[in-house]
């Protein structure tokens, strides 16, 4: 009993297809969640920016560290 050469390669063909395909969903998925966590970086570095300075009065304990 032969396996024809055209239904390895079309298993092959369909491996590679659901591989990237998995691949390519995985990918967005992990971009969009890294965008979202940027964005909250960005905001808390913010705040920390503004608490680094300072309230103003010379007894701060945030201006003096």
């Amino acid at each position: 009993m032969t396996v024809p050469t055209e239904w390895i390669l079309m298993v092959l063909l369909a491996l590679a297809t659901v591989i990237s395909t998995l691949a390519a969903i995985i990918y967005r998925s992990l971009a969009t969640e890294i965008a979202s966590l940027r964005t909250i970086v960005a905001k808390l570095q913010d705040d920390v920016d503004r608490l680094s300075k300072g309230c103003g009065l010379g007894t701060c304990l945030y201006k003096n560290r």
